[in-house]
């Protein structure tokens, strides 16, 4: 099965491809929102922080707020792969 790229961290772990499944990524725990991928700094929906600040998140607690550090999957344990496409904003 096709897997797609998160917008937060990059990491293969979507099933969906429309950028409004409201999945959540297991590597990073952002929930993929339509609102939020149009509009990067737009804080609230599906997820409280914005896209920007997720990725900045993502980098220090490796997950897309620190409340969910415990709740994600190391990505070489879950077999998912990066994008190596992938530009954080």
């Amino acid at each position: 099965m096709e897997k797609y790229t998160c917008p937060c961290c990059g990491y293969k772990t979507l099933e969906e491809g429309t950028r409004d499944s409201y999945e959540i990524c297991k590597v990073c725990y952002w929930e993929d929102d339509f609102v939020q991928n149009e509009d990067p700094d737009f804080e609230g929906g599906a997820n409280e922080v914005s896209l920007r600040q997720a990725q900045r998140n993502f980098k220090i607690y490796g997950a897309s707020e620190e409340r969910f550090k415990d709740s994600v999957v190391e990505p070489s344990l879950g077999g998912y792969e990066k994008d190596e496409n992938f530009k954080p904003l």
